[in-house]
Order: C-alpha cells, then sequence, then structure tokens
C-alpha cells in the first residue's frame, strides 16, 4: 500500500496538473505561464556541496547552457552520468530534479553532465536532438573509462531512450547502463490500455501528451523511432526501468519492456505499486526507496 504522503501527493497532483493535461488548451495554458518564470540555473545550495561548472555548447542557443556536477573529493570518481531531466519536452529543470543529480552525485561518487536543453515547442523534438546527441557521443567515446550510465525521467527517460538507439545506428559507443524514469516510448497513443490507464491517472492524460506531440513534431509519423522509441531496435545496454501503478504511459512501458528482453536486452522493471508518473524523484519514502535502488544498481557495474 502507498505511504500516506503519497497518496497526499497524489490528490496534490490531481488539484494542480490534471486539468493541465487534460485538454490541449490547459497545456497550452501552462507552457505560456511557466515562460513568464524560467528556472534554469541549479538551486545555490548545490554550489556549497558539489563543484558545479557551466558552459555553452558551441553553435547553440545562448541561454541554453550544460552543467557538470561534481562531488568535492580527492576520491576518482565511479561513474560518468548524463541526466536528462523531464517535463513533457516542454517544461524547465526543476528543485526535484535537481535533488536527484545531488543524490547520484554524491551516492556514487559521480560526475553528472545536465544538460539545459531548449523547449518546445520554440525549438521542434529533432533540434533539441542536435543539442543533446552529440553531448551524449562526445561523453561515450570520451578516453576516460570511467564507466558511463545515463538516467532520464518521463520525457528524459524517452531522450534516454532514442539517444541510445541513435548512437547504436550510427555505430557510436553507447552507456553502458540506462535508467529511465516513467518513460513515454509510444506517443502515438494507439494503446487501448493507455486509454484505460488514463482515467486512474492523478497527473498526465492523453489530450495534453497529444498536443505536446503536435507541437513538437507536426510533421513527423509519430511511430518514427525518435518520437516513440519502441518502435526502434530496442537491443540496448542492460536497463533499469520504472514504472508506476496510477501512470497512463505504464502498459507501453511494460510492452516496451518485454520487447526489449526478447530482443536479449538485460531489463529490470520496478513497478511501483500505487504510484505516480516520476514518483523516484519525489520526496516520498517510495522515491528514496527508488534511488535506493538506482544507486544499488549503478554502482555495481
Amino acid at each position: 500500500m502507498p505511504s500516506f504522503k503519497a497518496r497526499i501527493l497524489s490528490w496534490i497532483v490531481w488539484w494542480w496538473f490534471k486539468s493541465t493535461w487534460s485538454s490541449a488548451e490547459g497545456i497550452n495554458n501552462r507552457i505560456a505561464k511557466e515562460r513568464l518564470r524560467p528556472e534554469r540555473v541549479p538551486p545555490k545550495h548545490l554550489y556549497k556541496e558539489f563543484a558545479v561548472e557551466e558552459y555553452k555548447r558551441k553553435g547553440h542557443i545562448a541561454n541554453y547552457a550544460v552543467y557538470i556536477v561534481s562531488p568535492k573529493t580527492e576520491t576518482p570518481t565511479r561513474g560518468r552520468i548524463l541526466y536528462l531531466h523531464g517535463g513533457g519536452f516542454v517544461f524547465d529543470i526543476t528543485p526535484q530534479h535537481w535533488e536527484l543529480v545531488a543524490q547520484l552525485a554524491r551516492r556514487l561518487n559521480a560526475t553528472v553532465t545536465v544538460p539545459i536543453y531548449p523547449l518546445g515547442p520554440e525549438t521542434s523534438l529533432m533540434k533539441m536532438y542536435e543539442f543533446v546527441q552529440p553531448l551524449h557521443d562526445e561523453l561515450a567515446s570520451a578516453p576516460d573509462r570511467t564507466p558511463f550510465w545515463i538516467v532520464g525521467d518521463s520525457a528524459g527517460g524517452t531522450m534516454a531512450l532514442v539517444l541510445t538507439q541513435n548512437a547504436k545506428l550510427a555505430g557510436i559507443q553507447t552507456a553502458q547502463r540506462i535508467v529511465p524514469i516513467t518513460p513515454c516510448t509510444d506517443s502515438s497513443l494507439v494503446n487501448p490500455e493507455l486509454h484505460n490507464a488514463a482515467l486512474k491517472d492523478p497527473w498526465l492524460d492523453v489530450p495534453g501528451i497529444a498536443e505536446i506531440t503536435r507541437l513538437i513534431c507536426p510533421e513527423m509519423d509519430t511511430q518514427h523511432p525518435n518520437v516513440s522509441p519502441i518502435y526502434g531496435d530496442l537491443r540496448l545496454p542492460p536497463m533499469l526501468v520504472f514504472a508506476a501503478g496510477l501512470d497512463l504511459l505504464t502498459p507501453d512501458t511494460k510492452k516496451m519492456v518485454e520487447m526489449a528482453k526478447e530482443q536479449g536486452t538485460k531489463v529490470e522493471l520496478v513497478y511501483g505499486e500505487g504510484m505516480i508518473h516520476v514518483w523516484p524523484i519525489l520526496p516520498i519514502q517510495e522515491g528514496r526507496q527508488a534511488v535506493d535502488k538506482m544507486v544499488e544498481w549503478l554502482g555495481i557495474s
């Protein structure tokens, strides 16, 4: 049974966000509101504990930076992580995302690279990948043989899958391990189970996902692997996949996991009974346990 705090949080999320995702108008209104107060920089407390480096990628929009968060220690790092924040490809990074970055850097003694990629609808999905794919490829192919992992939640989990598929297709090195957290694996929304799951999802809804897909890739086939990685090559590095009992994306996530296993990929699915979308990054007991699992799984590679 979900903890009391998890149940309360689920109700709060429904109160604040369900109407946003229940219509195209709701999504567009939320995007307009979010643009009035962009939040792209790390919180101040992160600078106290970690070494935080910021740089701009050449040839890209000046407002979009890459942050590298490293422990302030002389001990050699155990891993390099590319962290891809969620937000449906249209919303900024949040304090909850930065907290996960801190947890991973601290507990794994890892260097975490965080791209603040340009968002839709101002930027198309393919332009986002033009920003992030070269960064992924540089990290994966770096002379540094420290293990390289990718962690991404929601849209970031989708990105993690697509970046890996694209690198593999191009014959480029990939991450040793991938952690997609409640990713969207099929934006075509054709799975009938998804529509049933939407009825009990306190956060996401089908009209909102459909509108975002229309906004960021209006001329692309929604079953193109760059839009819906479930239709791409799922012979991928080992994956730790998180899914939620109250998340409309879960039917497709489970389907993707089974397809990946059939193609020979080692996949461990962590299913949060009674949990909501992106529960591993939320300030609840179950979220802390999910991060424990993440740290353990990455730490043994």
